[in-house]
């Protein structure tokens, strides 16, 4: 599996490839490469970046997906590659709408992203909060839940904070932001690399700009992102001070990469379970089957940086 998530901060530079490999070359005359076959998703957070003709192109056959940010970190757009048919039975029964089906799939991944919020609160030392007990209610209110976990979470940081979904005004909001919109493009990136739809959604409606799909698959990660800017808020105080959104840029994406699930007794980063999600949801797809989606656990991921090793390991 592949498992770097690349970024381009350097501004007027150039990209190109040869023999499999990326070439980023600088304005002082610098460069640096990377094997494509490495690289998960590419990101462009700067001004003045340039590809060669057959850079982009070579990306997207690739499969890696490119988010382009403007110079102040706030993503703008994706690159992916074509969406295609891999499996014909997965494609025809997503089309197909199988309403009680996708009904025990949504009730999954909500349940999955409210014990992730719950827990999260926990390792932030917030107390006495509801969470737990909204979980197991008949009928949960997604909305409300939402409005609880955001008043609960924003009292770590003190201030009189809500969340701001666009055009965020606060550094919190526009780092969590951003967290998703990383998310957001892998996720992505997996559901066509499996031959499913985007735009069609199990509970998010689809609307103008919208990939409905992708947004149902990523509600569980999301509280893995909230987590991450706790703690980059403690590992680097003094970046959070100075409202240092690089320094959020790539600590986010280092989590991403670092931090590690086991899945049936072999560990895989955070970046490659996400492949692994994904090709869940589209085995249930193929005899509308769930019971062995694997959904993330928040509290059982762990924190493993070894250089010699970054590929998948048993234990």
């Amino acid at each position: 599996m592949t498992y770097h998530i690349l970024h381009i901060t350097s501004p007027n530079c150039r990209l190109t490839v040869d023999k499999g490999l990326l070439f980023c070359a600088y304005k002082n005359g610098d460069a640096k490469m990377i094997a494509i076959n490495d690289i998960k998703a590419l990101i462009i957070a700067t001004f003045g970046v340039s590809f060669s003709g057959s850079c982009l192109a070579k990306l997207l056959e690739n499969n890696v997906v490119v988010l382009h940010c403007d110079d102040k970190f706030k993503p703008t757009g994706l690159s992916l590659p074509l969406e295609r048919i891999v499996r014909q039975k997965v494609f025809y029964n997503q089309i197909a709408r199988n309403e009680e089906f996708e009904l025990m799939l949504w009730k999954q991944i909500l349940k999955s992203k409210v014990s992730n919020q719950a827990k999260n609160l926990d390792l932030m030392g917030i107390t006495g909060h509801n969470l737990y007990k909204l979980i197991n209610r008949p009928l949960m209110n997604e909305a409300n839940i939402a409005r609880y976990y955001w008043q609960n979470y924003f009292k770590y940081f003190q201030n009189s904070l809500k969340r701001e979904h666009k055009d965020a005004k606060t550094f919190e909001n526009g780092c969590l932001n951003y967290g998703y919109a990383i998310l957001n493009s892998l996720i992505h990136r997996s559901v066509i690399i499996h031959g499913m739809l985007a735009g069609l959604g199990i509970h998010h409606k689809g609307k103008y700009k919208s990939t409905p799909f992708v947004y149902d698959l990523m509600e569980p990660y999301r509280p893995f992102i909230d987590y991450y800017f706790y703690k980059f808020t403690n590992d680097f105080d003094e970046a959070y001070e100075f409202e240092d959104f690089k320094a959020w840029a790539l600590y986010v994406a280092d989590c991403i990469k670092n931090y590690r699930l086991k899945i049936t007794d072999i560990s895989y980063k955070i970046v490659d379970t996400i492949d692994i999600y994904v090709e869940k949801f589209a085995d249930a797809y193929l005899n509308f089957d769930f019971s062995n989606i694997f959904m993330p656990e928040l509290e059982k991921q762990y924190l493993h940086i070894n250089k010699h090793r970054n590929r998948e390991y048993a234990e």
